[in-house]
């Protein structure tokens, strides 16, 4: 057995040789060497690094785009895998364990942190998981990149009496946050602009410097692209066709009322990635500006959440029930009933104690789907004041906006590639329905959450589904990939030979560490010391 304050405290001597899943290239059968970890030889760290230990890990759908891309992937640039493999894992949890000479008066071995894994360095997003070796080893080594990166240092200091699984959860819950309180521009502040009206006149004291088009768009050019387009008069086609002129963040003000009705076609992979927006509420900048200026939950609103039965929609659900500003109602959706039955096991109590109305549905429990969408609409008869769309599926837009209410904020979580398109009544974009989309986290968000969990306030470990050693890591990514539990998959490196076990059967398979969760056997900080005392 291992004491736990000798474990926390890193100061038992390192091994020579370490575990660590290496990925050499796009597929499952790249993951490891026939499915298993390597053993790596621990050197010393060089000057400019430190080495940390890998204490827990949260399973990402993240680290499937990798797998399933390989080198091709965005964040990886085209890195030779084969020659030069990485690690995933960038939900992580680790303790320092050995300084390079650099970095002696900033470390010291037994700091915990946890590290933020947008990492850039001169401009470059280096990623941690990605080109930086992530968490699904014993050990790593950080240097420069991380240590005095463009946002200075990407590892947050962590608390010793906070959870090591409770603290790596931080990251995902990052994202969660960070996509309800997103900041946008919110006015026609670019470098290029353009006004599309007969007459411009009205618009030029808004935008100078713009450069102006009659709705027959003469004097346009297939490539000009702006970062701000005024559009008086808006028309599905004209939408249509100026969206494909923005800009990356670029924004289409949509002023007034439709000149014509029907529905425009907007590129949801533009939005969600690119954060391209189409604001409107009003016939002029500032009403659209006070219809699209908030960014989190309508304090005493009606909140939907589509798709939302996986471990990320299950985060959302508990924000919303958890947060001071929550809704009144939340409705929660998805395919499989299961999904819904564990969230209203693990917050149905929480949501009658806040006071807040929990609503679960599936298509199974109707007819067809028009008896559950018209379920859906008596709980909210004028609307819904938030919705946040978990499922990767563009046309999902299409059939969700149904719901919205004026004002809504329609939350594009999950991400699709910049080319799937779907139809949005172009009245809805009129009258202030705000579809955005983020992806990621930026340390600010980490560092909030982080407090949140330090606080008290939040508790990530009610996130958590399942938990395995590092030998388990690659059935847990085929169980992400095949979403075998309704929570987080969380795998502790140190241990090594601990078979995936879901925690509702901790009692039966663990019984030493039975009495340690919490109620509806949540995962907890005693259970996880009492693993790693047990089985580190």
């Amino acid at each position: 057995m291992t004491d736990i304050k000798t474990y926390q405290a890193a100061t038992a001597p390192l091994p020579e040789q370490y575990m660590a899943w290496q990925f050499y290239g796009a597929g499952f059968e790249n993951f490891g060497v026939e499915d298993q970890p390597e053993a790596l030889k621990l050197r010393e760290p060089k000057d400019n690094e430190i080495v940390l230990r890998s204490d827990a890990v949260g399973l990402c759908q993240s680290d499937i785009k990798i797998i399933a891309q390989g080198s091709s992937h965005a964040r990886l640039r085209g890195r030779d895998l084969k020659n030069e493999p990485t690690v995933l894992g960038h939900e992580c949890a680790a303790t320092v364990v050995k300084v390079g000479a650099n970095y002696k008066d900033r470390f010291t071995p037994g700091d915990r942190f946890i590290v933020q894994a947008e990492i850039y360095y001169k401009g470059f997003n280096y990623a941690f998981g990605y080109l930086i070796p992530g968490g699904l080893a014993q050990y790593t080594y950080l240097d420069e990149r991380v240590l005095d990166g463009d946002d200075g240092c990407y590892l947050l200091p962590v608390k010793d009496e906070t959870g090591y699984s409770q603290s790596a959860l931080s990251e995902p819950w990052a994202c969660v946050e960070m996509s309800d309180n997103v900041q946008e521009r919110l006015d026609p502040t670019g470098e290029t602009q353009l006004i599309v009206a007969d007459d411009p006149a009205p618009y030029k004291k808004l935008a100078p410097n713009a450069k102006a088009v009659p709705h027959s768009l003469e004097g346009l050019s297939d490539d000009d692209r702006f970062d701000d387009i005024l559009l008086s008069q808006p028309t599905p086609g004209l939408v249509n066709t100026l969206g494909a002129h923005l800009n990356n963040h670029g924004i289409l003000f949509l002023l007034g009322e439709p000149a014509e009705d029907g529905p425009t076609t907007l590129d949801i992979g533009r939005i969600h990635y690119q954060g391209v927006r189409f604001y409107g509420g009003g016939p002029d900048l500032e009403s659209i500006k006070r219809a699209n200026e908030r960014y989190d939950l309508l304090p005493g609103g009606d909140a939907l959440f589509v798709g939302s039965g996986g471990p990320m929609g299950q985060m959302h659900v508990q924000r919303a029930i958890e947060v001071d500003n929550r809704p009144k109602r939340v409705v929660v959706t998805d395919l499989d009933r299961s999904r819904l039955d564990h969230i209203v096991d693990s917050f149905g109590d929480l949501a009658k104690r806040q006071g807040v109305e929990l609503h679960t549905f599936a298509p199974s429990e109707f007819p067809d789907q028009a008896a559950m969408d018209a379920k859906i609409k008596s709980i909210a008869p004028g609307g819904y004041s938030d919705i946040v769309i978990m499922a990767p599926v563009a046309a999902l837009v299409t059939d969700t906006l149904q719901f919205a209410a004026a004002q809504a904020l329609v939350n594009i979580f999950a991400g699709v590639g910049a080319g799937n398109t779907a139809e949005a009544p172009l009245r809805d974009l009129c009258r202030g329905v705000k579809l955005y989309g983020t992806s990621g986290s930026r340390i600010s968000d980490m560092r909030k959450v982080l407090d949140m969990v330090e606080a008290g306030q939040l508790n990530t470990n009610m996130s958590v589904a399942a938990i395995g050693g590092l030998s388990a890591a690659k059935e847990g990514l085929k169980g992400v990939k095949e979403g075998w539990f309704p929570g987080k998959i969380v795998i502790y490196p140190q241990v090594l030979e601990l078979p995936l076990i879901p925690v509702g059967e901790i009692p039966q398979r663990l019984p030493e560490l039975a009495d340690k969760l919490g109620p509806n056997n949540i995962w907890t900080n005693e259970a996880e010391k009492a693993l790693l005392e047990m089985y580190a």
